[in-house]
């Protein structure tokens, strides 16, 4: 699978997320709040480290889309800060609600760039097979870093000598 199906489903994930945590704004926080924002911010980790380790590595390499690259890592960065900011504040705080909308818009608008912008260049960078196995170095990456294995600069699991 090419690597945009790929990052096109996490987005799809975290929109998600996103609502679903949304929807209990307006009732008593619950412990389920937490688990959720949870979820999202392991979803968000994952993704942004994929990414940045190895999407926009190759997006940085060509003339036309370094400067989208660059953008792009640097919204990373902020959404990086506003996910520790939330986590380490307490949801009962009445600033937690603005700072997680805040983050939902940095989400959006990094995801609206990726799609209508970066992901639209991809054929002046790389051919349909160079996607694929850029889908196959994301998609292996993700299981390694979801495994809490250490990877290597490939993306694939370090083998561990017994």
């Amino acid at each position: 699978m090419d690597f945009i199906t790929l990052l096109r489903r996490d987005h799809e994930k975290v929109s998600s997320l996103f609502k679903e945590i949304a929807r209990g704004f307006g009732q008593p926080d619950a412990p389920e709040r937490h688990d959720l924002f949870h979820r999202l911010k392991r979803e968000l980790d994952l993704h942004a480290g994929v990414e940045d380790l190895h999407v926009y590595r190759v997006f940085q390499q060509a003339e036309v889309t370094r400067d989208d690259a660059h953008e792009a890592m640097e919204a990373h960065r902020k959404i990086k800060t506003l996910l520790d900011e939330l986590d380490a504040a307490s949801t009962y705080d009445h600033n937690w609600t603005a700072k997680f909308q805040e983050l939902q818009k940095v989400v959006e608008a990094h995801v609206a760039s990726e799609e209508n912008e970066m992901f639209r260049k991809t054929e002046a960078i790389m051919t349909p097979h160079e996607a694929e196995e850029l889908g196959g170095a994301v998609e292996t990456a993700k299981e390694a870093i979801s495994r809490h294995a250490a990877t290597t600069e490939g993306g694939t699991p370090e083998q561990i000598s017994v």
